[in-house]
């Protein structure tokens, strides 16, 4: 449920859905090693993040004008809280937190088969995100917030994509490699990183309507070029444009039930293996997805 155009529809058919996306993260990495946040102060920044939550409510549209492709749109709402410490010298450090929500980049895709034979599928994923996501978030203060804390890329986005999926009688598995490709700067003079996805996973029933599934994904993105010259890089590593780069591989196990009437409710919970940062940066912990669609 977590893999993005995993599949198409057959001509005239719509599907909408919902999901829920929580993303837990929590204390400083730099390489493969954790960095306290006296460490990141003995370094000369003055603040430090220690954990991190962002909720993300998927709202999707898909429908087929014919066999061969099928449209695609996503709309996010996104939520974001992130707890930090402030190194108050003599007297110690202080706890403080900042949040920000909204609108999210909206997502449009052709999702168009070019091979069909046997049980097996490939698809071509052909996406654009809009830059629809705020880039101007600011803390009560009114200070301008970190990259991460903001809800949008501020530039267009090309995501092209090539998914593979294969149905068994017993079992059926798939395969997808996804990029992110940042086309020129946003209005605070950066562009985020492009990012580099492969996942593979295979699915397999366990009563007529209920099925398990298995995913393992490697993500690698590159840091910030440009800065948003409001951000002070020597505040909190979250403000540092070099800080942004890394690599993830991580599992996930999930559930999905079958309903009548073309519903389908899931659930997958995703798990971090291992991962390599440009930090000290925020490390991912874990992310829980809940999902419902219906088709008609």
């Amino acid at each position: 449920i977590s893999v993005m155009g995993d599949h198409t529809h057959n001509e005239g058919e719509f599907m909408v859905s919902y999901r829920n996306m929580q993303m837990d993260m929590g204390g400083l990495q730099d390489g493969t090693q954790s960095v306290s946040s006296q460490e990141a102060f003995d370094s000369g920044y003055t603040m430090a993040p220690t954990k991190m939550t962002m909720n993300m409510h998927m709202f999707g549209l898909m429908y087929a004008p014919t066999n061969q492709t099928t449209m695609m749109v996503m709309l996010p709402y996104v939520e974001k809280d992130m707890d930090m410490l402030m190194d108050m010298g003599m007297m110690g450090t202080m706890a403080s937190s900042m949040d920000s929500e909204g609108l999210g980049d909206i997502k449009v895709a052709a999702l168009h088969n070019i091979f069909s034979e046997a049980g097996q599928k490939i698809h071509l994923n052909l996406m654009m995100s809009l830059p629809t996501g705020s880039i101007e978030e600011e803390n009560d203060s009114g200070v301008v917030m970190p990259y991460a804390m903001q809800l949008g890329s501020g530039t267009f986005d090309l995501l092209p994509g090539i998914t593979y999926t294969a149905q068994k009688e017993s079992f059926s598995y798939g395969a997808q490699a996804q990029a992110t490709i940042r086309l020129g700067e946003n209005d605070r003079d950066y562009t985020l990183g492009d990012r580099y996805k492969l996942q593979s996973w295979v699915q397999m029933p366990v009563h007529q309507r209920v099925s398990f599934s298995l995913r393992l994904a490697y993500e690698d993105w590159d840091t910030i070029s440009g800065e948003d010259d409001e951000l002070n890089a020597m505040m909190t590593p979250t403000a540092d444009a070099d800080l942004q780069g890394g690599n993830l591989l991580s599992a996930g196990i999930g559930m999905n039930v079958t309903l009548p009437e073309g519903h389908r409710v899931a659930i997958e919970y995703n798990k971090e293996l291992e991962q390599d940062l440009d930090g000290p940066q925020m490390a991912q912990d874990d992310t829980l997805t809940l999902a419902w669609q219906l088709a008609f």
